[in-house]
């Protein structure tokens, strides 16, 4: 008889003598049943590390190019751009990737859904430039400044339409990240070697608005082709509603917007551009690191919806061991960063500044807390903690654009940075808070 065959000639496969599965079959099992995921965190790893590495190679080069004013006025511009990017977006980011992972095996709701987002996004991006055309009339600083101004609005608007959302939940974010990544690697290439002077700033967010719409339209041919979505009109009274259930969302999101985009907006007023530009790459270096850290918040995300819709008794023991993992290794990496935070300010600077540093290390340590309350964010949204989190972020925005100028005026940009620890804490701490109450009321559902 010929081993792995039966007399009638069909396979057989041979039994485990204990009969255990071998450790080697249950990670493959393991691996299959998670495949969908580990893919989502292999093409959000790469687009991370992308959003990481492409500042790393850009900064250096710019910071030299259009010296640390020219720094400043394109972080002024595109804090504004991004506060308006927030207005645009209308926390559908969040409810989007909620929707699309309960409705997965839906594709004409999500068709209709999409649409509803689009119509929302498009009415809103309208009053917005209308503003940019009235800005240019009455602020000096814009009307100098215009066209930095409006392709940082117009890059905004193109991260706003791009439905990385509905990649999210329907777990097929390596699609998406080939067109993203693809087209920012080619606009910061594109922007290095057209930039030459400091008349030349605004070819930065030009060329990031160029990638961002090529990014558009192949996304949109590619989602007509696999999966039959075509954007068109919504369905009556679908926009409305969506404006309606977004509110609280958004309420949060535009809070988390006044802090996070609000002190170099601040600071235009007060400080020179230069002292703006020691900020702004400061902020930078922290952010950049900080999207690494967002691949763990937004691969989980779908999965968290599922396992809270599925299996609720587990879903504490899952946000715990998230959590734990993050934090630890984001105060690993943090710490060593630390380290060397001489040696990392004056290569993406290109000359030390003691003030600079300072900055840099308080954004470090901001850097904990933001990661923290970002990993947290996504579990809030599953656990329905929407006026939770839109009183999180209304406060400490709040408490923010009253200390902030006060500590800008009497420290100067050191002040600011203070204030963004402190309100960055205090979010952190909201958060888990929050999350902590809605895994307790799980758990006492669960006894009854």
């Amino acid at each position: 008889m010929v081993p792995g065959l039966n007399p009638t000639g069909e396979h057989v496969v041979p039994a485990i003598s204990d009969g255990a599965p071998r450790p080697q079959h249950r990670l493959v099992a393991l691996l299959l049943r998670f495949r969908n995921q580990l893919a989502n965190l292999t093409a959000f790893t790469i687009l991370q590390a992308a959003s990481y590495l492409i500042p790393v190679v850009t900064i250096p080069y710019f910071a030299r190019t259009l010296g640390i004013a020219g720094m400043g006025q394109l972080a002024i511009a595109g804090a504004v751009a991004l506060a308006a990017g927030v207005l645009m977006d209308y926390a559908i980011q969040l409810s989007g990737t909620r929707f699309a992972a309960s409705h997965a095996e839906d594709h004409v709701a999500i068709n209709h859904y999409l649409n509803a987002t689009l119509m929302v996004k498009l009415a809103i991006l309208l009053p917005v430039m209308l503003g940019l055309g009235v800005a240019d009339l009455l602020l000096a600083q814009v009307g100098a400044h215009f066209w930095v101004f409006f392709w940082s609005l117009m890059s905004a608007a193109m991260i706003c339409l791009f439905p990385q959302w509905l990649f999210q939940g329907l777990l097929i974010m390596p699609l998406a990240a080939r067109i993203l990544v693809s087209c920012r690697v080619v606009a910061a290439v594109a922007a290095m070697l057209l930039v030459r002077s400091p008349a030349d700033a605004y070819l930065v967010p030009m060329m990031q608005a160029i990638g961002g719409m090529i990014a558009l339209v192949a996304t949109t041919g590619m989602l007509r082709r696999r999966f039959g979505i075509v954007p068109g009109r919504p369905l009556p009274g679908r926009s409305q509603a969506l404006l309606k259930e977004n509110w609280t969302l958004f309420s949060a999101t535009a809070w988390g917007a006044a802090y996070s985009h609000g002190a170099i907006i601040i600071m235009s007023t007060m400080l020179s551009a230069t002292s703006i530009g020691y900020y702004s790459i400061a902020q930078k270096i922290s952010q950049a690191f900080i999207s690494m850290f967002n691949v763990a918040a937004q691969t989980g995300f779908p999965t968290f919806v599922r396992t809270h819709g599925r299996d609720a008794a587990s879903f504490g023991g899952q946000v715990r061991l998230y959590m734990a993992v993050v934090v630890f290794a984001a105060a690993i990496a943090l710490l060593a960063m630390f380290a060397v935070r001489d040696t990392l300010y004056v290569f993406f600077a290109g000359q030390h500044s003691s003030a600079g540093v300072q900055v840099f290390s308080l954004w470090l340590a901001a850097s904990l807390f933001t990661i923290i309350s970002v990993s947290l964010n996504p579990v809030m949204v599953v656990l329905r903690l929407d006026g939770q989190m839109a009183r999180v972020y209304r406060y400490t925005g709040l408490t923010f654009l009253a200390a902030a100028p006060i500590a800008c005026a009497h420290f100067g940009v050191l002040g600011m940075a203070t204030a963004t620890l402190i309100t960055e804490g205090s979010m952190a701490l909201f958060c888990a808070v929050s999350v902590t109450g809605g895994l307790r009321r799980i758990n006492r559902s669960d006894a009854r």
